[in-house]
């Protein structure tokens, strides 16, 4: 499915375009449009309007009333050498605005975030990211080719998808190897990043449900706006920690073993920092 630009949502005209000739009856795209917050969307983009770019995050946080505190920021790079961040990924929304915040006035807007298709259309923030296809084109492929050539920095969260809580303990998903390979091809040293953030005890519960019925919908993911939405007014700590050369990466681990190396790294920063 193709999306247009835009700086907005439109619940009743998604479900029209995703199920074309179906009925629905009307009531059904006004609940959906609430449980995901389109009205607190549209009124974030509304409020920012004409702002793009780390303008936009900014305001963002001035309107969600985020706060970020920041542990080990002495540790970023300034030096000018191109780099890779790597973060945990525990709440889905939250951590990357306050990170574009953090990451984008330290390095003059020149980062970019890996996002999913659906993401990468929204006007205002489409130059922060790279998108990502499930079936890539060669025009995606140029454009992510080209990337690596720049002296943007990439950020990423390898989990790729929001943490899940088990036995009473918040865990990230195993992080993917790829962060590894782009590191070692593109010569880019890694920084650690830890972002304190959690869902509610009601997502997980419904996630968790979710998997025990082995259902293949992922119906949680409409709860991402709420969960996103309950945090305003919050404080959350960045930590960071100093770069790992790309030469680390050696042939000692395979890239998923250096992967899984990094990810307990990552997760031990909170009792470091």
């Amino acid at each position: 499915m193709q999306y247009q630009d835009t700086d907005s949502i439109d619940v009743r005209q998604l479900i029209s375009e995703r199920f074309p000739g179906r009925f629905l009856p009307g009531f059904v795209p006004d609940i959906i449009g609430k449980i995901v917050h389109q009205d607190d969307i549209n009124s974030l983009f509304a409020n920012a309007s004409g702002k793009k770019n780390l303008d936009f995050i900014d305001s963002c946080m001035e309107q969600l009333r985020f706060t970020c505190k920041i542990a080990g920021e002495q540790r970023l790079p300034v030096d000018g050498r191109r780099l890779v961040f790597a973060c945990n990924h525990p709440q889905g929304g939250v951590e990357a605005i306050c990170i574009a915040h953090v990451l984008g006035r330290r390095y003059a807007g020149k980062i970019k975030f890996y996002a999913n298709e659906f993401l990468s259309v929204f006007t205002p923030l489409k130059e922060l990211f790279l998108p990502v296809y499930r079936q890539q084109n060669r025009d995606s492929l140029r454009r992510i080719n080209e990337f690596y050539e720049t002296d943007h920095h990439l950020v990423i969260f390898p989990a790729g998808v929001t943490a899940y809580k088990s036995k009473g303990k918040i865990t990230e998903h195993e992080w993917r190897k790829h962060f590894i390979k782009v590191a070692v091809e593109h010569k880019r040293d890694v920084v650690p990043l830890y972002f304190e953030a959690r869902n509610s005890d009601m997502f997980y519960c419904i996630e968790n449900f979710r998997k025990r019925i082995h259902s293949k919908i992922n119906f949680e993911v409409l709860l991402f706006a709420h969960e996103f939405f309950r945090q305003r007014g919050r404080t959350f700590t960045l930590h960071i920690d100093e770069p790992v050369p790309w030469q680390t990466f050696d042939h000692t681990k395979t890239h998923k073993e250096w992967a899984h190396w990094m990810q307990r790294l990552v997760t031990g920063l909170p009792y470091q920092t």
